[in-house]
């Protein structure tokens, strides 16, 4: 085995006077190895070693090796820079088969070029070789090499081929060295002591003397608490004479990641004594006191590990001049020296929350750490999700107990930090437990520990623990390290943080029986799609001299003294979709949900029932390549109320200095593009002269001063003092650069940071407002979601500034799918919304940033039928009331409606048909296969004969045979006939078989092969036809008069798909009519806030006590007319037997009030509909790109309270009622919302 390191090159010169990227390759018997670029340098360091496998076969002492050294170029050809010879003569005659050599480079007249490549080669014969020359005396210890810094290639680029050379290999990749290849010795080392201690007296006598083939190896993972402002570390580490340099990284947590590879050839007598330094150094500054921070350890003490490793340690850093000075910082590494025969252990990568950080502690003599506690009072928790099985909970309910399935959840909190974890004790079937507990965790200060970890799980008797959601404190968030100011103003203060909730997040909250595919995302990986409670939590921490963990109840004075954080007010949420575009895999029905915290989610039958979906919608085609919701002038509306602390000292701070960033970002901006568009020198001294200004402007803004706000925390108030010290430094140093002649790139650094010294100052870990989700549903499966910050679209009094940058605005958002990290190359939706987020009290704000009109639209429906025998339409042989809600099932006749407070009729009942659900599946296409499926049926071995629904469509539902379905207008056949479907899972002749078991009606799953069990079988019948030109005005005059015509939906029988065109096996049709009503002038807008609950119907008198009474709540926003097609799609499947609805209600039942918990008569259930709906005004955005988007009405659930009133002759007192949803019930102590009067 021969060995060739390449160390370094001296004074590498290029013809002309361009600085060389060298490179060098070396040829042995035909075999070319190449080492990496190094770039812009003379004096090119590598160190890299190569290995040739001689297979066995002695080296002859005639043997050389062929050095190249060339200058990379990234267009056209390497350029030769010199070459050199080297004979192994002088490595057979060493007595230790080694040499070091330095080669002067000939040119290619032979010519010296003035420089020299230094090289060692060593070389391992085959077993039972002997030497070929007897061993001289022994030589002097070889030198170690001149130690020499330089910063490795990490461009990551390709290199060219190489024209002049015989076969350059492939540069290896940026960042990894040719050492990264196997390259340690496989001969075992004779007489090197493994078990060599630290103290080296004793184990110099065990060292041999005999140089070696060694090679240290240093990982560079992240560091931790740097000391200073806006840093940009770089990490040095020096070993064996050699030194290598991290990236440059930014912040005072830095993420480097990095391994580099030292490869020595010297005897362990002299290895093991040298030292390694670990320096971590501000690129930025040249100043003396540049270094941050240093470790210093020995080879020896790395040798002396077991398997001579320390894996992923912590390094306290420290002043290399002064120990006393304490702790600047953390350093996690992994240090390995590996001999001969030695093999690097796996490094396994170990949770941050898992891992004992305090324990795994490497802290050089002198420097000490000062103990400290925190205590974290863990107060309470709300909206905690149902996370245990409601069986048992069923089976009480069935033998009279009472029953809360709101509470199926056993939660406890457990507390992690440094590696050290506290739990609380368990409250077992609570979903707002209160455990009232002071969790002390004992650290060492300061601590390397970034996060302290928060996490509430579910107990379970039986089976495993279930994580309900994680959340962490970030030190650097709710601390700052004295001294970190250019003038240390004593600004330094230790952890602290709250009374103040922090927000859950992590999978759906609704709960199913089955493993949750996104439970991960409750440890705390990845981002949480949905909120899952909240904590009330205080963090304190105290700089003690003996430290313990414990845990103990929180006296009742501080429990009492929590109170007054808690105080609730009511936000108003508005959310108005625009546009939804870029649909893919329409397979069903599309909707949107909008909820804040644990208001909005329809899906969790313990969340209060809200107005906080739109309606489902079929995408439409775009006739490209994607499919839009057909919203057009109509644009859905979501309105919730929730109620929450008041924050709004810290959002608007927050805010204030967001917009400060941005602003200064902008303007940044500016001056790097008159930069790259070589502007006159007079534009940049403008454009710069603007940016200093406003960034005087921007921070001599007052903060909100939080020592006049009762509920204002410890953290609030230091927070204040800390931002408002930065904030002056920032306007002093800008003045000084406005004054003074300043460069032009020194300008642009500091504004650089400036910015991210805005932003980190912006992080606010104290707000309890949760986060505005939205998600895309399609039928009842939750696809895409999207997370808003609550402060970004909340309004305040302040002002622009301190108001959220979308708060009002029209902002467009690209959903994405759970756990997925980056934006994937399916786009789920890119939807346009407008969000408005503020304080009940501030709701007529809104009318400023409100667009179109506001409308409420009653709605009823006309039923009819004919009989087979009369043949006319009537409501005779009616089983269904003549005017109904949208089930048939409701009386609701045109004068029993009236407007609610702050609204007013705006015209007559009119005739509006639903058309958004109603058109065809085939709009937007030019060409489309019509499908219709041919069933069978028999019994088990029998004969299969034709069902009575012989043709349906794919879901099951009863379509017309295929004979009988006709082109439709606009359209012609492609095909002539139709054709049985071969290209799926079926059989020869199309067929696909499955069995039906009861109670279903239909197989649940379809195979291709036939047994003798099964019960049915269908095939499918396709036939293709296209869009016809010629018919297209015929189509335009048809449309038209279906449009104009009497607004008829026409049915089979109630229940089934409502279709707009009169076929002959119809028997039921219906019309829907309505009403609008507009807010009053003086309310404008904000009317829609009061929506909830607050419309006051006259029940008709016609109804009889305790009948049920259904009010259709919607709200739409109305734009102008759209352009182009207006098309829709299909029913949604499940969705039919609503009776042809084009949304979902949600339903309200009331009753006389009873004890929490018990289920009123059925006989005393009524509930209540409505409608709401804003118009736009024309000119706002409306299609895209040349399309329609028509845009469906969005149902709004309300929470209502009705008080029935009896008629007079039965001269009882009215008898209160409350309004409930039909699949869910509050729980104790929870708000109904504002009243609704029904009057007799």
């Amino acid at each position: 085995m021969l060995r060739v390191f390449i160390l370094h090159a001296q004074n590498v010169q290029t013809p002309d006077t361009d600085v060389s990227d060298a490179y060098c390759s070396v040829l042995f018997e035909g075999v070319k190895k190449r080492t990496k670029v190094i770039k812009n340098n003379v004096n090119p360091v590598w160190n890299e070693g190569f290995e040739w496998d001689l297979k066995g076969i002695p080296l002859d002492q005639n043997a050389e090796l062929h050095v190249v050294v060339k200058d990379h170029e990234t267009m056209g050809r390497n350029r030769f820079l010199g070459e050199a010879r080297v004979s192994l003569r002088d490595v057979l005659a060493s007595p230790n088969l080694a040499a070091s050599f330095s080669a002067p480079l000939l040119d290619a007249k032979r010519q010296s070029t003035g420089a020299c490549l230094i090289l060692q080669v060593s070389y391992n014969p085959p077993p039972g070789a002997a030497p070929l020359f007897p061993p001289p005396a022994p030589p002097e210890p070889t030198p170690a090499p001149i130690e020499l810094d330089t910063v490795t290639d990490t461009a990551g680029e390709e290199e060219a081929e190489d024209h002049l050379g015989t076969g350059d290999e492939a540069e290896p990749s940026a960042g990894q060295s040719a050492s990264d290849q196997p390259s340690l010795p496989k001969k075992p080392p004779s007489h090197v002591a493994h078990g060599a201690k630290r103290r080296r007296s004793p184990a110099k006598k065990l060292l041999s003397n005999k140089p070696q083939d060694f090679q240290i190896r240093v990982r560079v993972i992240e560091g931790r608490q740097l000391p200073g402002v806006n840093l940009r570390p770089v990490v040095k580490v020096t070993a064996a004479g050699q030194a290598k340099r991290t990236r440059i990284r930014k912040g005072n947590g830095p993420l480097f990641d990095e391994t580099f590879f030292f490869n020595v050839f010297e005897s362990p007598l002299e290895l093991f004594d040298e030292p390694i330094f670990i320096t971590v150094i501000d690129s930025r500054s040249l100043r003396t006191d540049s270094v941050i921070g240093e470790f210093r350890i020995d080879v020896g003490t790395v040798y002396a590990e077991p398997k001579h490793t320390f894996l992923r340690k912590w390094l306290l850093l420290s002043d290399p001049e002064d120990f006393s000075a304490g702790a600047k910082g953390y350093l996690k590494v992994s240090l390995c020296v590996l001999g001969a025969g030695d093999e690097a252990p796996v490094e396994r990568e170990a949770a941050d929350d898992k891992e004992d950080i305090e324990g795994n502690l490497l802290r050089p003599t002198g420097v000490s750490l000062r103990g400290a506690q925190f205590s974290l009072r863990v107060y309470r928790a709300e909206d905690l999700p149902q996370m245990d099985d409601a069986v048992m909970d069923s089976v009480k309910q069935i033998f009279g107990f009472e029953s809360n399935k709101k509470n199926l959840v056993d939660p406890f909190v457990e507390v992690t930090f440094a590696g050290k974890t506290l739990c609380s004790k368990i409250v077992e079937k609570n979903a707002n437990p209160q455990w009232n507990q002071s969790v002390t965790l004992p650290a060492m200060f300061p601590s390397m520990c970034e996060k302290l970890r928060i996490r509430v799980i579910d107990w379970d008797r039986v089976t495993h623990n279930d994580v309900i959601g994680t959340t962490q404190l970030c030190m650097s968030q709710v601390s700052a390290p004295g001294g970190e100011l250019e003038v240390d103003d004593g600004l330094g203060f230790l952890p602290t943080f709250g009374p103040c909730y922090i927000n859950l997040y992590g999978s759906p909250r609704e709960f199913t029986g089955f493993p949750d595919p996104f439970a991960e995302l409750n440890t705390g990986k990845g981002e949480g799609v949905a909120y899952r409670g909240r904590l009330l939590v205080e963090l304190e921490t105290k700089l003690v001299d003996h430290v313990e963990q414990k845990l103990e109840d929180i006296p009742a004075d501080d429990i009492l003294r929590v109170e007054k954080y808690l105080r609730r007010r009511k936000y108003c949420l508005f959310a108005a979709f625009y546009s939804a575009t870029m649909l893919q895999d329409v397979d069903d029905a599309i909707q949107f949900e909008v909820s804040i915290g644990n208001y909005g989610n329809k899906f969790d039958h313990t969340c209060l029932p809200l107005a906080s979906t739109t309606q489902y919608s079929r995408a439409v085609f775009d006739g490209c390549q994607y499919y839009y919701l057909p919203w057009g002038n109509v644009k859905p509306v979501v309105v919730l109320s929730s109620y929450w602390e008041d924050v709004s000292h810290r959002t608007e701070v927050q805010n204030l200095l967001l917009w400060a960033a941005e602003q200064l970002e902008a303007n940044l901006e500016l001056v790097h593009l008159a930069l790259k568009a070589k502007c006159s020198a007079g534009d940049l001294d403008t454009l710069v002269a603007r940016l200093i200004d406003e960034v005087i402007a921007d921070c001599s803004q007052p903060l909100v001063d939080v020592a006049r706000k009762p509920d204002s925390t410890h953290l609030d108030q230091y927070l204040h003092r800390f931002r408002t010290t930065n904030l002056n430094q920032m306007v002093q140093a800008a003045l000084r650069l406005k004054h003074e002649d300043s460069d032009l790139q020194m300008v642009l650094d500091q504004a650089e940071d400036w910015v991210s010294r805005l932003k980190s100052l912006a992080e606010e870990p104290q707000n309890s407002l949760p986060d505005v989700v939205i998600w895309m549903l399609r039928g009842d499966r939750r696809v895409a979601y999207s997370r808003v910050p609550a402060h970004e679209v909340l309004f305040s009094r302040k002002g622009a500034r301190c108001c959220g940058k979308n708060c009002g605005k029209l902002q467009t958002i690209f959903l994405k799918r759970p756990q997925e990290e980056a934006m994937g190359p399916r786009v789920p939706v890119q939807i346009r919304v407008k969000l408005w987020l503020g304080l009940a009290v501030d709701e007529k704000e809104f009318n400023k940033s409100a667009e179109g009109r506001l409308s409420v639209f009653a709605e009823t429906y006309e039923n009819q039928t004919k009989l087979a025998l009369v043949g006319n339409w009537g409501t005779t042989g009616l089983t269904y009331p003549k005017y109904s809600d949208v089930t048939g099932k409701i009386k609701l006749p045109k004068d029993s409606f009236k407007p609610s407070a702050g609204w007013a009729w705006a015209g007559d009942w009119f005739v509006s048909p639903e058309k958004t659900l109603l058109y065809d599946v085939d709009a937007g296409h030019t060409s489309f296969v019509e499908e219709v499926f041919e069933n069978q049926v028999r019994l088990p071995g029998g004969q299969w004969i034709h069902m009575a629904e012989a043709y349906t469509d794919v879901n099951g539902e009863k379509v017309l045979a295929k004979d009988e379905i006709e082109c439709p207008l606009g359209w012609k056949w492609d095909d002539v006939e139709w054709d049985t479907d071969l290209n799926r899972a079926v059989d020869e002749r199309g067929w696909e078989y499955g069995i039906t078991i009861p109670p279903d009606h239909k197989p649940k799953s379809w195979v291709p092969a036939e047994k003798m069990y099964h019960t049915n079988r269908r095939r499918r019948w396709v036939r293709l036809r296209r869009r016809d030109l010629t018919q297209m005005e015929a189509l335009k005059k048809h449309k038209q008069e279906e449009l104009a015509g009497e607004g008829w939906e026409y049915a089979s029988l109630f229940g089934w798909k409502f279709h707009l065109k009169y076929r002959k096996t119809d028997s039921f049709r219906r019309r829907r009519w309505r009403r609008r009503m507009e807010p009053l002038e003086q309310t404008g807008a904000a009317a829609v806030f009061a929506l909830e609950g607050a419309l006051d119907p006259v029940r008709p008198s016609a109804l009889p006590e305790h009948l049920p009474f259904l009010l259709n709540l919607r709200g739409h926003q109305e734009g102008a007319k759209g352009v182009g097609r207006e098309v829709g799609g299909g029913r949604p499947p499940g969705f039919s037997s609503t009776g042809g609805c084009p949304c979902i209600h949600t339903r309200f039942m009331a009753g006389p009030v009873l004890p929490w918990g018990k289920q009123p008569p059925l006989e005393d259930i009524f509930g209540h509909v409505l409608e709401a709906k804003l118009s736009l005004a024309r000119g706002q955005p409306g299609a895209a790109s040349g399309q329609t988007q028509l845009q469906a009405c969005p149902l709004l659930s309300w929470r209502l309270e009705v008080e029935s009133v009896q008629p007079q002759s039965s001269r009882q007192e009215a008898r209160p009622v409350r309004v409930l949803p039909a699949h869910s019930r509050p729980g104790p102590g929870e708000d109904l919302g504002p009243p609704l009067r029904l009057k007799a």
